[in-house]
């Protein structure tokens, strides 16, 4: 690692020291939370109830992300952000008095929460990163939000050892923790020309305005249109991991610590690699780096639910390391293509109704498979919307990436990069 991208890091790291810890314990808090509702559903409800009352709230945020990327523009991201903070520790109190009651609510809340995480964080982001370091920029947010879910998978066989009570509790002082660090991280900087776009007026969500943002997205494709695939695509799989994973550590005391460390290697590699990947992205094709992310990850998705012992964190350590180099590389693609950044909260939105509706998906799919035909075909046919979007991204995209036509076309990694900064 050079000495310029050493100093940029760390300046991007001390710069930004306390939003990158709010990014760590409310995604922490959050994906735990998440990681618990199959499991404390299956108490209550049948299990493909459960997937569908999953399904649906992503199906709510779905319809209302890009209404929630625009308020994010309106009101500012941080603010956003508090609001959803608010919504997430409602949420959490409401486990503490665990019902069935209390369970839909909790589920409904948190809805909220997510909301705004993404469009706010994202917007956030986007309005500091330059041109030059945005793979950093954004590898950094990868790896501080992976750390998170780090945290949560490997706590979520222990906490479910406890009462909901106590599960409440510990996402309350969880997300305590988070609202500080975000009051202590930089204020907002309005993207360019944002006076001069947004209306003086009361703001409401029209339907023009959901137009707006997806011709904005449509200026930057391939982009654009890609990355939202490609979040779609990966949220279907993910959402039925950590609905068939949590269930079976609940159900399997035995085996309950692999399986948490078999959530978190999902993100491991972006903990370990995802600053590196960042500055490699930097600097290479980023539309051939997206056809072999996106190889390795759908191909090894398709094989992962085959075992749950070793060879599972293996798979997932594979799996994710493809979907960083995919996903950076698009991000940062994108930001490329993007020189107005005057709607940073709204394509951001966009972006989160892909993922959401992704995530609708996932739970609900893997609620009726699972039942049915178990974990590893659950996990197998959650994996073929990623085969669908290489191909796609194959034969429309980039016809000619299967193989570079020479040596020189393949963009190098210094070999003095050997681990992260």
């Amino acid at each position: 690692m050079t000495d310029g991208t050493k100093k940029t890091t760390a300046s991007l790291l001390s710069a930004f020291s306390g939003f990158w810890l709010f990014i760590v314990l409310y995604r922490f808090a959050a994906v735990l939370h998440y990681s618990l509702l199959s499991p404390l559903g299956e108490r209550l409800l049948p299990l493909w109830v459960v997937g569908v009352l999953i399904g649906t709230a992503s199906f709510l945020q779905m319809l209302l992300d890009v209404p929630a990327g625009h308020l994010v523009d309106r009101f500012g991201k941080k603010r956003m952000l508090a609001i959803g903070w608010v919504a997430f520790v409602t949420s959490a109190f409401f486990l503490t008095r665990f019902s069935f009651t209390n369970f839909l609510l909790s589920v409904a809340f948190s809805v909220i929460g997510w909301l705004f995480y993404a469009p706010g964080m994202n917007a956030y982001i986007l309005a500091y990163a330059k041109k030059e370091t945005s793979g950093r920029f954004l590898a950094l947010r990868d790896t501080f939000g992976s750390l998170g879910v780090v945290l949560a998978s490997v706590s979520l066989p222990f906490v479910l050892l406890y009462s909901p009570l106590f599960m409440g509790d510990t996402l309350i002082v969880l997300f305590v923790f988070a609202i500080i660090a975000l009051f202590l991280s930089p204020p907002d900087k309005p993207s360019p020309h944002t006076e001069s776009v947004l209306p003086a007026e009361p703001y409401h969500i029209r339907r023009t305005d959901v137009l707006k943002s997806f011709r904005a997205l449509k200026r930057l494709n391939p982009a654009s249109g890609t990355l939202c695939a490609f979040t779609f695509a990966s949220a279907i799989f993910y959402g039925a991991i950590w609905f068939v994973v949590p269930l079976i550590i609940a159900a399997n005391v035995s085996g309950q610590q692999i399986l948490g460390f078999g959530l978190a290697v999902f993100d491991l590699s972006i903990v370990l690699f995802g600053v590196l990947i960042g500055a490699f992205v930097d600097r290479g094709d980023k539309s051939l780096l997206v056809f072999y992310g996106l190889s390795l990850f759908a191909i090894i998705g398709l094989i992962t639910g085959t075992t749950f012992g070793p060879l599972f964190l293996l798979f997932g350590f594979l799996a994710s390391t493809g979907d960083e180099i995919a996903r950076l590389s698009l991000w940062s693609w994108l930001h490329a293509l993007d020189t107005e950044h005057a709607h940073d909260g709204a394509v951001a939105g966009v972006i989160s109704f892909s993922n959401d509706f992704g995530y609708a998906v996932g739970p609900i799919l893997a609620g009726f498979i699972f039942s049915v035909w178990g974990p590893t075909w659950t996990i197998a046919i959650s994996a073929l919307p990623l085969l669908a979007t290489w191909i796609r991204y194959t034969v429309y995209v980039r016809p000619k990436a299967f193989f570079p036509s020479s040596l020189i076309d393949i963009p190098r990694m210094p070999m003095h990069r050997r681990h992260k900064s």
